[in-house]
This record gives C-alpha cells, structure tokens and sequence, in this order.
C-alpha cells in the first residue's frame, strides 16, 4: 500500500541537483535498520544519478539510501510490537494522509503547501512597469498593482504594493514552493534555478 506524498518543501536555498525529482507517492511506514522506531513518511525525492531515495518524516527525520542495497525498510503496517513514531502517526492522520489510529478527529495544516493569501511578489521587485511608471504587472501573479516606494531611508525601494493572489499564479517550485520567487528576463522563477509556468 502507497500514500500520497505532499511536495518536499525545503527552507534551504540554493540550486538542487539535476538529479533531483520529488516523489508523489511513497510507502506507508519507513525507518532505517538502526532506528528504533517506524516512522511516516511527509515527502520524498529520488537522486536518479545515485540510485537513492530519501524520505522526509512527519517528525522531521531523514530517512533514505540506496534503492538496490535495502538500507532501509519499509511496510504497510509495522510488525506487532514494534514502536512507531507517535509524532509522525499524528501529523499523518490530522493531514488526511492516513486514518486515524485513536477513531478521533484529528487536524493538522502542513504549511505552504496551499497558495498564500497575499502575491509571493508583494512589496518587491517583481514586477513588469508599465507606461506611466505608477502601475506594474505582477510577475507572479500576473494582476496589475500600484508601484510605490518602500523601505524608508536606509532600505530605499520601488516596488510593487501587498496584493491578494491573483488567479495566475505561477506554478510553485518542488522543493521551495512560492518562497523564494527572483525574475529572470521578465518572468518569476524560483531562486534555485528552476522555471516556474504560469
């Protein structure tokens, strides 16, 4: 039995490997053969170069290796009388990964895996100007907003004013979502390197 993976967002800047894919499903329980607990995997990616796969927590562990050498383990349900990571069983079950183990309603929001209420772009500079220079494109979103200046007199800026978000916004990034938005000839793409579609 397989479970749905949610993105691997990461806070870590930088580039990621080309061999880098995020997984979009994974299995239900996994732990690594020196671990004392199993525990449920959030997300997942495979390096494809290194025939490797690294699953992250709910508890915010790392658990991966080689894909052929067996370093890790996994199961639909862990043998009887083995501990699991009641963090991990929690979170899994309040996000709607799984059913609850307890029969309560449990609730629990990962972050930034919805699209945020206010443009990624608000108070930027990502923004195309237009004629006139009071009025500027969003590169994120695509909504026209007023251009003001921000910042103050030790952080001067020209950018563009906090707005909802609009209805084209770009797809997020794999591995950073909306957080780490930069323009490159025109468009918003994430900082790490890889194109966003609108």
């Amino acid at each position: 039995m397989t479970v749905v993976l949610l993105p691997p967002v990461t806070s870590a800047p930088g580039r990621f490997l080309a061999d880098m894919e995020p997984l979009t499903e994974g299995p239900r329980f996994v732990r690594t053969r020196s671990m004392s607990r199993w525990h449920r995997p959030r997300s997942g990616v495979r390096l494809t170069d290194r025939d490797r796969t690294v699953y992250d927590a709910w508890c915010g562990y790392g658990i991966g290796g080689s894909d052929r050498a067996g370093t890790f383990l996994v199961a639909d349900e862990p043998p009887d009388g083995e501990p699991v990571c009641a963090t991990c069983e929690g979170r899994a079950a309040g996000a709607g990964q799984d059913d609850s183990p307890t029969g309560r309603l449990l609730v629990f929001t990962p972050r930034w895996i919805a699209p945020p209420q206010n443009c990624p772009a608000s108070r930027s500079s990502l923004f195309e100007e237009l004629p006139g220079g009071r009025v500027g494109r969003c590169l994120a979103c695509g909504d026209m907003q007023p251009l003001r200046a921000m910042g103050g007199p030790y952080n001067p800026r020209y950018a563009i004013v906090q707005h909802p978000t609009g209805q084209g916004l770009v797809d997020p990034c794999p591995f950073h979502r909306w957080r780490q938005l930069t323009a490159r000839d025109g468009h918003a793409v994430c900082d790490c390197g890889r194109e966003l579609a609108s």
